[in-house]
């Protein structure tokens, strides 16, 4: 084989190869439009109507480094973002977890001090404080001054390749993020409503209501290891528990560190 004749035969696999990608992506392209569009367009419009009619608050607890559970934590400044209204890819709603009035948190021992007081700098959150000593004056903890809140956001992202849409929760459930893929045919208006009162913090159970074939199949395996490996263990062997410790890993699988 001459060199023109090897040159075409590169050339013709590079076109082929090309022209298979394009029609990939023509085909991504129209699923987007058929479904994904549409389902985006329905949770922007859910979340514009739902927001502008609330009209109770909505409390929040959440777990701070160093200081604790702190209950009763207002829900407000609704902020509803969308990047295209033609073709939408990303639907964002943002508000803010706020205490109703400053308090003082008395932190101890001086290391859990120290962890409140490097949080509340990273989140930007204006605060006062003061050292205590104990009876022998050393440093103790410290009493901290603030008015608490917490940056809570929950995103939609259109998931092309994968025929659905990525919901991902920041500091929602905690200080941590969260995330599924919905698939653009099972969002309806019994999921709208699932959203609307997992957003009002009357439904905890949105995310894995709202799970992928894929995803479900993923969890129905880790349950069966981990019961295979029960069964295996002896009368007083010790559970298979997740890397916190705390129970299996499949409790686990929403608990992914932020991006």
């Amino acid at each position: 084989m001459g060199i023109l004749d090897d040159l075409k035969q590169k050339a013709d696999k590079a076109r082929l190869e090309q022209e298979r990608e394009e029609a990939r992506l023509a085909a991504l392209e129209r699923d987007y439009r058929a479904g994904i569009r549409p389902a985006m367009l329905k949770i922007h419009s859910f979340l514009l109507e739902m927001t502008g009619l609330l009209t109770e608050p909505v409390m929040a607890s959440f777990e701070f480094p160093g200081i604790g559970r702190v209950d009763k934590l207002e829900q407000k400044n609704y902020n509803i973002l969308i990047d295209s209204q033609r073709d939408p890819k990303l639907v964002t709603l943002r508000f803010e977890c706020v205490a109703r009035e400053e308090k003082r948190y008395t932190v101890t021992p001086k290391s859990a001090a120290d962890e409140a007081r490097q949080f509340l700098t990273e989140q930007k959150v204006m605060f006062s404080d003061w050292a205590f000593r104990d009876a022998n004056r050393q440093v103790a903890g410290l009493v901290i001054q603030c008015k608490l809140r917490v940056p809570v956001e929950l995103a939609f992202e259109a998931d092309i390749e994968r025929g659905g849409i990525r919901v991902s929760s920041y500091n929602y459930d905690g200080l941590t993020e969260k995330n599924f893929l919905a698939k653009h045919d099972s969002i309806d208006a019994d999921w709208l409503d699932k959203l609307g009162y997992y957003i009002l913090r009357q439904d905890d159970g949105f995310g894995t209501l709202a799970l992928s074939d894929d995803e479900r199949n993923r969890i129905r395996l880790l349950m069966e290891e981990q019961k295979r490996r029960h069964d295996s263990l002896p009368a007083k062997g010790v559970q298979d528990v997740g890397e916190n410790g705390r129970g299996p890993k499949w409790l686990n699988l929403f608990n992914k560190p932020p991006r």
